[in-house]
């Protein structure tokens, strides 16, 4: 590994970021990233953090630590003649190689940061280690090397090292795969596969030099097949001879690798037995004094970070909530080059209308809809300087057709990007190959991905870690595709900062919405990402503005916005804080296209920010609390149809509150709510089954918001659909009955 790092050097690479399972790990950690031994020994004894101050109930955010193979590390190393490289090794958990495309989507972030020129690729190296058995069985190895050649995924090619001990924990490679050699999937990719023996530390440096010159040359995907063997079981408690009773008889004969190259250096007269002592001895008292060092090792948190985001602090420090709003000529002036292509172009004539309709939003400021008011997030973030990136299965155009980031020439279906040119004043005259991406603004990236969620949401995971001056957003062409990545989003986006402390400002997009379209294509199971939220039901936070910390205290947040001033809010907040935690927009599909859910330019202007409540809108319900019967706590879509519902009836007996940030809970704000409308009852309206979407997580939590700052316990009633197995019907009749069943358990049945 040292040794292709330092041929790597020599080409000019000047990063290096790892990835790999647990075997061989502390070896890499001390010898290649050189983290201090006393430290790593310390971790074994439990020596390396104050329990006492572990404990203490308000400062136990992260972190809830890791054992010592799955943590991460990063250095700076110079050369004798001056050369400088920075070495990471990403954290990662049990689970086999889904490390993998978090490594690639960082390397990929640095070489876009570093200029995104084709040497810059060449200068930031990945390099992955792999097992045998996982390369081969993990569909996610396969998922991340179909990457390597598309447009801004492309990381001009990994290094990949299969230590292969011929065994998967118990299981012989005769079980564990279907091709001849674990490499063999390299094969689809034309990978140069390199084949050498473990027991030949020679054969293996020039194996790696040589993968590190053909990456350098060719700009694609290397793998080392090192034969090799496991000496002991899958740790050294483990029996192995249990399951491998020959092929351990043959292990304990056989000599070790340090044997066996002492024995050709000796034998070729490189050196003395006694030399080879001297070393042995040297490196055991090494251990020794590093072990004694370790048992006073006073270390920092940040020991082992892979890298540390200056001026961006933990959640024990207060941060200052900041108004997200934008001056309306400069969001005028971004709405309508966001719908605004050059004279030459040959827009589609659909697209046309969607374009200039998306002008007269803007010129008017009223009407404007969510993918407009995305636009303009996004368009301010970039002439503030933040780069935007958004990748996903359709995310180009949107699947349901409402984003058009990028549009085609329908001539030469040359692509068009409008907002990488808001920066400069676009002459109508010029043509389209003129105009250049102008230095007074940040670089936007809309990209549609392969058809992966597990790969490409760890890449956009792992792009996010690299700098936080960055939007990254990840889309699933529907919510309900996103348990696709289920592991990434239970080992790395909502455990990551409390495992190794490492902060992701990373935005899913998850399309929902209960429109009779069946199991599959309605829920982003909402409720699993409520379940993961580590906020206390029963415990209410200062929530005084200039105060709050809750947002910081919690390992991540999850809206279900209504309007599309809101969505725009959300997003600018996600940038204009000083921490980063994960966000899960539970965006829209009818609302993309409904009249009522649109916002004025005004509601993005200067002092307007992100509301976690969205009270009563109708002023004769607002200002006549008295009159109010039914008080309905709900989120997202069904506002609109409890909406038009309480218009049908012309009812004003009945309050509706949106919750717009679901987690962490707006007690303060809910329990306004239930205080002015003390004589009603309370309702949770939600379309999803009882068992699923945000009821369970938010009835407990309007019970203590009641309980604690009212005096006054209240229960909400549940409407929604009942319990089921799947998240909805296919039927469109069944769906028609379950929605009027809602309207009736909120207003009650029609004379």
């Amino acid at each position: 590994m040292k040794d292709a790092i330092d041929r790597a050097s020599e080409l000019g690479a000047h990063s290096f970021v790892i990835g790999m399972p647990h075997r061989g790990r502390l070896n890499i950690l001390a010898n290649v990233m050189r983290k201090p031994m006393p430290l790593i020994l310390s971790e074994f004894q439990g020596t390396h953090f104050k329990m006492e101050k572990h404990l203490k109930s308000n400062e136990r955010w992260g972190m809830s630590g890791d054992v010592k193979y799955h943590l991460g590390s990063s250095m700076d190393r110079t050369y004798p003649d001056g050369r400088k490289i920075h070495l990471s090794l990403v954290a990662n958990p049990s689970h086999l190689e889904c490390v993998d495309p978090v490594v690639v989507g960082k390397v990929r972030a640095k070489q876009y940061y570093c200029g995104n020129r084709p040497e810059d690729m060449r200068n930031v190296v990945p390099i992955l280690l792999h097992g045998d058995a996982a390369f081969a069985g993990q569909g996610v190895v396969y998922e991340t090397m179909q990457l390597a050649g598309v447009d801004d995924f492309n990381v001009g090619g990994t290094i990949h090292v299969i230590v292969n001990n011929q065994i998967g924990f118990t299981t012989n490679p005769i079980h564990s795969r279907s091709t001849p050699y674990c490499s063999d999937l390299g094969k689809a990719f034309d990978c140069p596969i390199f084949h050498c023996n473990g027991d030949d530390p020679l054969a293996v440096s020039t194996a790696l030099e040589t993968a590190v010159e053909w990456r350098h040359q060719f700009g694609t995907d290397v793998i080392i097949d090192m034969i090799c063997y496991r000496r002991n079981g899958h740790n050294e408690l483990d029996q192995p001879a249990f399951t491998q009773p020959k092929l351990y008889r043959e292990i304990n004969k056989h000599p070790t690798t340090l044997e066996t190259f002492e024995k050709s250096l000796i034998d070729e007269g490189t050196m003395t037995a006694e030399e080879c002592q001297e070393v042995r001895q040297f490196v055991l008292d090494l251990y020794e004094s590093d072990l004694q060092a370790s048992k006073s090792y006073e270390g920092k948190e940040t020991d082992w970070l892979a890298s540390n985001w200056a001026g961006f602090i933990g959640p024990d420090q207060v941060s200052r909530i900041r108004e997200t709003g934008v001056d309306v000529e400069v969001l005028r002036d971004i709405g309508m080059k966001a719908g605004t292509v050059p004279e030459n172009f040959k827009l589609h004539r659909q697209m046309g209308k969607i374009f200039k309709a998306r002008r007269e939003m803007a010129e008017k400021g009223e009407g404007i809809d969510w993918g407009t008011a995305e636009a303009m997030a996004f368009g301010s973030l970039l002439l503030e300087g933040n780069h935007v990136r958004i990748t996903g299965q359709d995310v180009q155009r949107g699947t349901f057709s409402h984003r058009h980031a990028v549009v085609k020439d329908q001539a030469s279906e040359e692509e068009y990007t409008p907002l990488n040119y808001l920066a400069k004043s676009m002459d109508p005259s010029s043509p389209m190959e003129e105009l250049s991406k102008p230095d007074t603004q940040a670089g936007f990236t809309a990209r549609n991905s392969i058809l992966s969620e597990f790969a490409v949401l760890g890449y956009e995971h792992g792009y996010s870690l690299e700098n936080p001056n960055a939007l990254v957003l990840w889309e699933a062409q529907f919510g309900d595709f996103v348990n696709g990545a289920q592991v990434m989003i239970d080992q790395f986006i909502t455990a990551g900062e409390d495992k190794w402390l490492r902060q992701s400002g990373l935005v899913m997009l998850l399309p929902h919405g209960y429109d009779g379209q069946g199991a599959e294509h309605s829920s982003c199971r909402l409720e699993r990402f409520l379940q993961q939220v580590d906020e206390d039901p029963h415990h209410v936070p200062v929530l005084a503005r200039d105060e709050r910390m809750q947002i910081q205290k919690h390992n991540m947040q999850v809206v279900n916005c209504t309007t599309p001033a809101n969505y725009f809010h959300c997003l600018r907040r996600q940038i204009h804080r000083d921490f980063r935690k994960p966000l899960v927009v539970v965006s829209p599909k009818n609302l993309l296209r409904n009249k009522r859910c649109v916002s004025k330019i005004e509601d993005m202007g200067p002092d307007t920010h992100f509301k976690r409540v969205l009270d009563e809108t109708d002023p004769e319900i607002h200002n006549n609390p008295e009159q109010v019967k039914t008080l309905v706590f709900c989120s997202g879509q069904i506002y609109y149809e409890l909406l038009t519902e309480r218009e049908k009836q012309e009812r004003t007996d009945v309050a509706l509150v949106r919750l717009e940030q679901v987690a962490p809970f707006a007690f303060d704000r809910v329990a306004e709510n239930a205080a002015r409308y003390a004589d009603a009852e309370i309702v949770f309206a939600q379309q999803e089954p009882k068992n699923m979407g945000p009821y369970s997580y938010c009835n407990p939590r309007i019970m203590t918001a009641t309980r604690e700052l009212n005096n006054a316990e209240r229960r909400a009633r549940y409407v929604g659909r009942p319990v089921s197995a799947a998240p909805a019907t296919g039927m469109g009749k069944i769906h028609q009955a379950e929605y009027q069943d809602i309207m009736e358990g909120v207003f009650g049945k029609s004379e």
